[in-house]
Parts: structure tokens; C-alpha cells; sequence
């Protein structure tokens, strides 16, 4: 494979991986907050609902942020920040996952 064909297919990959973590982030984030007022967030005093859409905005700014870094890194042809960006969207699905393992242990 030539670099150019290596490229495209980790930016093909990040896109799927951004695609999916936010899927997974939109629907695992509610499981992660706490209803107990006992347990709430600090900055969950105004309700549930409205630290679910507070956190669902910056998952859309993640999202974003992701995207803008895998279209500058394939376009301007940096192939290390491609691998960067891919291993982050790795880290970040497996930290949702483990965090939704370890809210559900607790259950």
C-alpha cells in the first residue's frame, strides 16, 4: 500500500470510530450520571435533564474537534496526527465502555 492509500484508510477509520463514539457517548452518557440527589454533580443542581443536555452539547464539540483534526491531518498529509487522532477515538470508546462497566458493578 502506498502512503497516500494508508491514509486514506486510517482517515475512512477515524471517521467510523467518530461515528461510533459519539453514538456510543449519546447513549451511555444518561446511564452515567446519577438521579440520586444524594449522588448529583456539583453542577447538576438544576436537574437531570439538564446535565444530559450539557454534556450531549460537548460531546457535539468533541465530535467536531475530532473531525477537524482527521481532515487537517489527511489533507495536509501529517500521517502521525492521523495515528493520533485514531488512538484517541480508541482511548475514548474504551473509557465510555469501562466507565459504563464500572456504573453497572455499582448497581
Amino acid at each position: 500500500m502506498t502512503e497516500q492509500q494508508i491514509l486514506l484508510t486510517f482517515f475512512i477509520l477515524n471517521w467510523l470510530l467518530v461515528i461510533g463514539d459519539a453514538s456510543l457517548g449519546y447513549f451511555i452518557l444518561p446511564r452515567l450520571i446519577p438521579r440520586n440527589p444524594a449522588d448529583a454533580l456539583p453542577d447538576a443542581a438544576d436537574g437531570y435533564g439538564s446535565a444530559v443536555g450539557g454534556m450531549r452539547r460537548l460531546l457535539a464539540l468533541m465530535v467536531l474537534l475530532y473531525m477537524l483534526a482527521n481532515c487537517y491531518a489527511f489533507y495536509q498529509r501529517y500521517a502521525n496526527l492521523l495515528y493520533l487522532v485514531t488512538f484517541i477515538l480508541l482511548l475514548d470508546i474504551f473509557a465510555q465502555l469501562f466507565l459504563r462497566r464500572i456504573r453497572l458493578r455499582r448497581r
